[in-house]
């Protein structure tokens, strides 16, 4: 690696990450759910979420870049087509059925981690784990609350550890550790069955060892972030510590160039980029000025850290926060706007009016409010409406000042 950084502008580096992630162009329109496997894969992973406010997470960020997905498809996805698997990263995440050979350090990595709580004796009960495991082969997929259902007339609860509370510990350990895998979902909640029965052979059959698996993920987490810093990219996949991150710098298992771009204050920043970046810059370039309304959990939005050196938005979700302290409201979603994150929304799906219902926006400081951009605003809402499963938007209030302007 040449000790010659690659100097990028704060707009190059902006396009590039938006590109790699897929928001550098227009949404695409495949119905096809080979294109929603896809996007999946071209993003690496995608984050679950339980919270619906217009559409689970998970859902939004696929309808972000393939405009005709719709929540049905991930069952689809992931029952039906076996192209994805469940498992955590950091958080609960949907990740590529190719990625499971590079993933099974990571399934000993967080079963080890589970242990270590207090919790540890009862989901280490290999007595407990055999009785459950037996339970699903027999029976087939499970989920929480069905193992209690089971229970008949007077059970010694001392031999039947999964029908106590703690069964769900056991089935979490069962997943994390990779015996169990999520076979499909109902309202959310998850069914496990045998990984045997889930995991095609092909990819179960596979055995490589840990170097493989933390070079690949360097690799993958590399390439789809564009240009990082050593911990950017172990928190890309939170499946590596940043020493052995550091290490694999040091010894890089692809050509890699340091690289040098500015944040929004103009204070240069060194990080790691594929060494055929330079060439593909010239293709780069963000061709698309629609506003789009994103999820909080986003790609783009997750390194809260990465988002405020490039693009200047400083973004937290208020659900945690006191009504009386926030400074937005319970659950808004970040603008962007071709390259720039111009503002935030809080709009809210209306049951009993089958609408979407804007409760109030922020512009950023420096955003001008225009007719056009008004209508932009008001061209994604409608979109927005269809993954929501509405059939009607409110009409857009005016803005509400910016918190540091009131």
């Amino acid at each position: 690696m040449s000790d010659t950084s690659l100097v990028l502008t704060n707009k190059q580096a902006r396009e590039l990450w938006l590109d790699r992630q897929g928001l550098a162009t227009a949404p695409c329109g495949k119905r096809h759910r080979a294109a929603f496997s896809d996007r999946v894969t071209s993003l690496g992973m995608v984050q679950l979420d339980s919270i619906g406010i217009l559409a689970r997470a998970h859902h939004h960020i696929l309808w972000s870049r393939q405009s005709a997905y719709r929540p049905s498809a991930y069952n689809h996805l992931l029952k039906t087509d076996r192209s994805v698997f469940e498992h955590f990263s950091h958080d609960a995440v949907i990740l590529p059925m190719s990625t499971y050979p590079y993933w099974r350090r990571q399934q000993r990595r967080r079963a080890e981690r589970y242990s270590r709580g207090s919790w540890g004796r009862e989901v280490t009960d290999r007595q407990a784990q055999s009785r459950l495991l037996a339970h699903i082969e027999r029976h087939g997929p499970v989920c929480s609350r069905d193992l209690a259902a089971f229970r008949t007339g007077t059970v010694d609860k001392s031999t039947h550890a999964w029908m106590r509370p703690a069964h769900k510990l056991t089935l979490d350990y069962l997943w994390l550790s990779g015996k169990l895998s999520v076979s499909h979902r109902h309202n959310f909640h998850k069914y496990y069955d045998l990984a045997e029965r889930i995991i095609p052979e092909q990819y179960r059959a596979q055995s490589l060892d840990d170097q493989t698996q933390i070079n690949w993920l360097c690799e993958q987490a590399l390439q789809r972030l564009g240009f990082a810093s050593a911990m950017e990219i172990q928190r890309f996949w939170e499946a590596c510590d940043l020493g052995e991150v550091q290490d694999w710098l040091r010894r890089p298992s692809l050509p890699i160039v340091k690289v040098n771009y500015p944040d929004v204050r103009g204070i240069r920043i060194d990080a790691y980029a594929p060494a055929e970046l330079e060439s593909q810059l010239r293709q780069v370039s963000v061709r698309n000025s629609r506003v789009r309304i994103v999820s909080p959990f986003d790609p783009v939005i997750r390194d809260r850290k990465r988002l405020l050196r490039l693009f200047g938005f400083d973004y937290r979700i208020e659900i945690y926060v006191p009504a009386s302290k926030r400074r937005y409201g319970y659950y808004v979603y970040p603008m962007l706007e071709g390259i720039r994150m111009t503002g935030r929304i809080d709009v809210r799906r209306d049951r009993d009016t089958n609408s979407l219902n804007v409760r109030a926006w922020w512009l950023e400081p420096g955003v001008r409010d225009t007719p056009a951009r008004r209508s932009r605003i008001e061209q994604e809402l409608y979109r927005l409406s269809k993954l929501a499963g509405v059939s009607a938007v409110s009409p857009l209030p005016e803005p509400s000042p910016h918190p540091d302007q009131r």
